[in-house]
């Protein structure tokens, strides 16, 4: 009897004392796998900036390219053209032929060749029905004190995010460069395939599903598609046209 009288508080102790040192370790477990989730993360996210960026870096290599080409070709053209073409005018004004020949020049493909109104029509329905899916999220939709919902970040994330390189394509469209709008047209496609995959702490997937409704990927990414397709197509057409102009200028001359 006087055994059990400093056994049971010795077990008490040691298992007080386990306990605690198993909180300890489970704690510090789970403060590491959510730095390493966290990590895990940051990485994800700085893979697809880096990716961006390539695809940026590539798409202003090409319209460089572009723009080297076009320079190229009406720099041939002036060229072949014989100098008993030149009027009076033209011979006593070379400030007003230098400046001609400064100025930008033509792009190789006009976009207006491109049929791509349908398409375009997709994109503007894609974006109002990003912009009432956000409206839900305003205070003022909200009464400006009703709860917020707990996916409401990530929402906000992810729908704002869906809109990203639509730009590009308008500077695409407004410059008339091919090779931009299929290298924007291509950076949205690789996102719209990661948001349905994303498995991450801003899980893009779990909210595309839940607002699959009010904000479907398929069709915009058809839509898609059918740009970048137009698009190469057309730039195909322009080349072989381009490196016929040099063979029917020489013959001219």
């Amino acid at each position: 009897m006087g055994v059990l009288i400093y056994l049971v508080p010795a077990i008490g102790l040691w298992a007080l004392a386990a306990s605690m040192l198993a909180w300890v370790f489970f704690d510090r477990l789970r403060r590491e796998q959510q730095e390493q989730a966290s990590a895990q993360d940051t990485i994800e996210r700085y893979r697809a900036a880096l990716s961006q960026l390539k695809a940026r870096a590539a798409a202003s290599a090409r319209e460089l390219e572009t723009l080297q080409q076009a320079y190229a070709s009406l720099r041939r053209t002036l060229e072949a053209q014989p100098l008993e073409a030149q009027t009076p005018e033209e011979t006593q004004e070379p400030h007003a032929a230098q400046e001609a020949v400064e100025r930008p020049p033509v792009p190789i493909l006009v976009m207006e060749r491109l049929d791509i109104s349908a398409e375009i029509g997709t994109l503007l329905a894609h974006v109002a029905r990003v912009a009432r899916s956000i409206r839900r999220y305003s205070a003022y939709t909200r009464g400006h004190n009703a709860p917020e919902s707990s996916s409401a970040r990530y929402d906000l994330h992810w729908l704002s995010d869906c809109l990203h390189s639509l730009d590009q394509i308008g500077h695409a469209l407004a410059r008339g460069n091919v090779d931009t709008l299929t290298a924007a047209c291509t950076e949205l496609l690789s996102m719209y395939e990661q948001y349905l995959k994303d498995g991450s702490g801003y899980n893009s997937r779990d909210t595309f599903q839940r607002l699959s409704s009010h904000v479907p990927l398929a069709d915009v990414t058809d839509a898609i598609r059918s740009i970048a397709a137009k698009a190469s197509l057309a730039r195909q057409a322009q080349t072989q046209t381009q490196a016929g102009e040099p063979a029917h200028a020489v013959s001219l001359a």
